[in-house]
């Protein structure tokens, strides 16, 4: 009878503790200024990424991108975040066809969110399962939340959306890119140094050359776990 008491008041707790606000700290993960290669133009510093936030609750994930410039100035700026949540084959490209991979511990890349900020802005959604496919877009209302303003754009996905759940641990870079349909990632958030030398050159995010984050409950339910000493480890990040 004791353990089913626990059981219950531990499911209710997780159940309140998920359902609220977004955790209060967003991991950040940072990326050095200026890394672009020279004779690449930045759009007055707007390709050059320096960080993404994210956060999660029991239903949705938010993914804040900040750049080095104003999103207002320049009208052929593309932003992408690639996502391996493991199931696919390493370096199987991405859902724009651009030369940037993912080689993760997981796997290849499985999610792309692919954004543009010209024409009012937009955003889609790709899964791959055997190959890329359009799962939502703000063009059809079936993406989620999509905002840009001054130098920051915010992405707000379901996790249902994302094919994610609860304590799923996934790999992700983010990049900057060009109107040009073969142009690739003019800056990568993960790695430091210039990522290419030339537009059209491929990238593949792989080694320490990505970031990792564990979706997880919201600080009520932490709470509770940490009372049952079912706590572990957060989040993972690179150093």
């Amino acid at each position: 009878m004791k353990f089913r008491t626990t059981s219950a008041v531990l499911a209710s707790a997780l159940a309140l503790g998920v359902a609220g606000h977004l955790n209060a700290n967003p991991d950040i993960y940072n990326d050095s200024a200026n890394d672009i290669a020279t004779g690449i133009a930045t759009a007055g510093g707007t390709l050059d990424l320096l960080s993404l936030e994210i956060t999660n609750d029991a239903t949705d994930i938010v993914f804040k991108l900040t750049v080095n410039g104003s999103l207002n100035s320049v009208d052929w700026g593309k932003f992408m975040i690639g996502i391996a949540n493991g199931g696919a084959a390493a370096n199987n490209g991405n859902g724009w066809g651009r030369p940037i991979n993912m080689d993760a511990p997981n796997g290849g890349m499985t999610r792309w969110i692919g954004s543009w900020v010209d024409g009012g802005g937009g955003a889609e959604n790709r899964a791959f399962s055997g190959g890329w496919g359009l799962a939502g877009a703000t063009y059809n209302g079936n993406f989620g939340g999509f905002a840009f303003a001054g130098n920051q754009i915010t992405y707000t996905m379901s996790l249902a959306s994302m094919g994610l759940n609860l304590g799923d641990t996934f790999y992700f870079d983010a990049y900057s890119s060009g109107g040009g349909g073969g142009d690739g990632a003019i800056d990568a958030l993960a790695n430091s140094n210039p990522s290419v030398a030339g537009w059209g050159d491929s990238y593949t995010s792989t080694g320490t050359n990505l970031f990792s984050y564990t979706v997880v409950p919201a600080p009520a339910a932490f709470a509770v776990l940490g009372a049952f000493g079912l706590v572990r480890g957060r989040r993972s990040r690179k150093g």
